[in-house]
């Protein structure tokens, strides 16, 4: 099990091969990087951000699949069809309830552009607080993965119970739930709860293309995945900071009031403190070097990652040393996806190992430093071929996209 230390995240802004951007970065008590957030800071394509609620105008419905909504004159997204899908209608075309072109439907921004594809939208829209997410569109509660098997049977008889009478929603309940008395926790419910019948007793009175209720920011998507516990924030930036503290007023992010540090040194900012330019320049090249003297090549494409594990020069073809070279590629390569955000399908061609015991644990030291990752990692197996093969879910573009690379 892991035990953390305090961490430091750095957010600025700063120009990288001509691309102007805002990032934060997490740094662990020795300053070595876990975890980078990086956005274009002046991007179109995030006028609608992640988790804004919508009035959207269908345009096109392909059956049994999904359909495309605008979201104004010259923006739109794509819904995807599910087999619990559910519609909270503004105006309606055709007697029936299926999905017609010209409906007019709230939608919710799930995901945000990606080059060629566009935003992904839900007809269900989800509400948000500190532990908690309210599910509109479904009756379950869900508690997660990561909590033991009697916190999620307590968490769930508590729920069931308080809202017996009230079940036209369901509940996510996050983590970090465990950590708070019961009473706090109704309280928060109920707060999301009088959210929920604000929304049901009023979106039907909205016009097309208004926005129903506010995205996240992109600070408020760079800190959501932090652990508050461990973490101060630090920024050299007045509007950055200026947020960051009226973000601490909410009740969401009220946990870290008293943790942010405003740096002031304009002749040695930030970025050059923490030694950005350089980080974000190894981060872009293809080839990452271990401490053994073997190295990894990460080659991204639009379908896929490919990453190969080479040995050292110095190391012999004793099976031991190949494991160990494989053990620390293995580590490497869960920071590097992760500080590049690449995702989607990975490739991992390992050094060829003979012992199946070897191979077996090396997919559980990967799947162990996967384990805490802000995106669902699932590592798969070893394919015919014995390449690795794993998936990284998909939230934002990559580094190398950010940056206009790819």
């Amino acid at each position: 099990m892991k035990t953390f230390q305090t961490h430091r995240f750095v957010i600025t802004k700063f120009t990288f091969m001509s691309a102007p951007i805002i990032c934060g970065v997490l740094f662990d008590a020795s300053n070595h990087p876990l975890e980078v957030f990086a956005r274009k800071e002046k991007d179109p394509s995030q006028q609608f951000a992640n988790e804004s609620v919508y009035i959207g105008k269908v345009q096109k419905v392909l059956s049994g699949q999904g359909a495309f909504v605008r979201l104004s004159g010259d923006t739109s997204g794509y819904l995807p069809f599910t087999p619990d899908q559910k519609f909270y209608f503004v105006k309606k075309y055709g007697k029936n309830e299926t999905l017609n072109c010209e409906d007019e439907i709230v939608v919710q921004i799930k995901k945000q552009p990606i080059k060629t594809k566009e935003m992904v939208l839900s007809s269900k829209p989800d509400l948000h607080s500190d532990h908690l997410i309210l599910l509109t569109g479904t009756h379950e509660i869900s508690v997660s993965s990561k909590l033991k098997k009697s916190q999620k049977e307590e968490l769930k008889a508590l729920f069931s119970e308080h809202f017996k009478e009230r079940r036209d929603f369901g509940f996510m309940i996050r983590t970090n739930a465990a950590s708070v008395d019961t009473a706090e926790i109704l309280n928060e419910a109920d707060t999301l709860y009088e959210k929920y019948l604000n929304f049901i007793n009023h979106y039907s009175h909205h016009s097309c293309y208004e926005m129903l209720i506010k995205g996240q920011s992109k600070l408020e998507e760079m800190l959501r995945p932090l652990n508050f516990e461990y973490t101060n924030l630090i920024t050299d930036q007045t509007d950055i900071y200026q947020e960051l503290t009226e973000l601490a007023n909410t009740s969401l992010f009220s946990q870290y009031a008293d943790k942010i540090t405003f740096y002031e040194d304009d002749s040695y900012p930030l970025y050059k403190l923490y030694g950005l330019e350089t980080l974000f320049t190894n981060l872009t090249k293809s080839i990452v070097w271990l401490n053994s003297g073997a190295n990894i090549i990460i080659e991204q494409t639009e379908a896929l990652t490919v990453i190969d594990v080479n040995s050292s020069r110095q190391a012999t073809k004793k099976e031991i040393q190949l494991f160990d070279i494989n053990k620390e590629a293995a580590k490497e390569i869960a920071l590097q996806i992760k500080l590049r955000n690449i995702s989607g399908i990975i490739i991992v061609d390992f050094i060829n190992l003979d012992d199946p015991a070897d191979k077996a644990e090396l997919l559980s030291v990967l799947r162990d430093e996967t384990r805490y990752d802000s995106c669902r990692v699932t590592v798969l197996d070893y394919t015919k071929l014995g390449l690795v093969e794993m998936t990284r879910e998909k939230k934002y573009p990559s580094l190398k996209e950010v940056l206009t690379l790819a």
